[in-house]
């Protein structure tokens, strides 16, 4: 399997993650039956030149066959993958509401969904297979930088600041709720609760990937939960199984193999994202 990963340009960071690329050849070994991506606060376009991959939303139930460009929203919920040999997967991962910034459609039409790309945004670049990673990246960046909605930006970067202020305590919450509120609402899709949800879950998932016998009792406390049901309650609304039973279906495993086992649960980046923070603030 080849993973390329690459940074935006200055002028996009504050709405882009990162762009990637997902390679197996039709000669090579997937090393998962299924990838579960637990909910994340982000949201990925992609083109897909090679085989069909299949995704289920919320269980494994029904697998859908996915090509061509697609837009996945943010999810509350686990999403399913199901890749073959032969796939060429190329993405552009957006920042917590940095969609927004590009998207004439309410953003919440996109949560939880996958959705053919062509209908939410117009003239999207013509990238091809025989392209490099690296000309396919500049090309979707100067589209991106082309698309960008001013008036849009605008609320989205007033939304950043205003997260920041409250990571910082330093927003008058009485005063700024509702405007808060409103703003996750309209950029995001979702209330500030459900943000700090989804954002609590990925860093215990990210300590957890990190620290092999951690138990739920530390998570909740580190996390700053009310206490230990609570945490066990939240995690298993959003990733349909309780740490316990996580951790038990990796527990024979040697560390090394428990961290790359952990990969396919959460993105690595996003992974190492959550871990950094978290380091950073303790």
């Amino acid at each position: 399997m080849i993973i390329e990963y690459r940074k935006p340009s200055e002028a996009l960071a504050p709405f882009v993650d990162h762009l990637w690329e997902k390679q197996v050849d039709i000669a090579g070994i997937i090393p998962y039956a299924i990838e579960t991506i637990f909910p994340e606060d982000q949201t990925v376009l992609t083109y897909s030149f090679g085989k069909d991959y299949y995704r289920s939303h919320a269980n494994t139930d029904h697998f859908v066959s996915i090509n061509g460009i697609q837009l996945e929203g943010l999810h509350q919920a686990p999403n399913f993958y199901k890749h073959q040999p032969g796939i060429h997967i190329f993405g552009v991962k957006f920042r917590v509401g940095g969609l927004f910034a590009f998207l004439p459609t309410p953003i919440s039409a996109t949560n939880n969904v996958s959705t053919e790309a062509s209908i939410l945004f117009q003239e999207l670049p013509a990238l091809n297979q025989e392209m490099s990673f690296n000309e396919r990246c500049e090309l979707m960046e100067a589209y991106l930088l082309s698309h960008l909605i001013e008036k849009q930006a605008k609320k989205y970067l007033k939304l950043l600041l205003m997260l920041q202020e409250l990571e910082e305590d330093s927003i008058t919450l009485q005063s700024s709720y509702k405007t808060l509120s409103r703003l996750f609402q309209e950029v995001i899709g979702i209330s500030p609760k459900e943000y700090v949800q989804i954002k609590r879950i990925n860093q215990s998932l990210a300590l957890f990937a990190t620290t092999k016998d951690i138990k739920s009792q530390d998570l909740s406390d580190q996390l700053w939960y009310y206490d230990s049901a609570h945490f066990i309650n939240e995690f298993k609304k959003y990733t349909g199984k309780t740490p316990k039973n996580l951790k038990n279906s990796l527990f024979d495993m040697k560390e090394s193999e428990f961290i790359d086992e952990f990969k396919q649960y959460i993105s690595p980046e996003h992974l190492l994202h959550y871990t950094s923070i978290f380091h950073k603030n303790s």
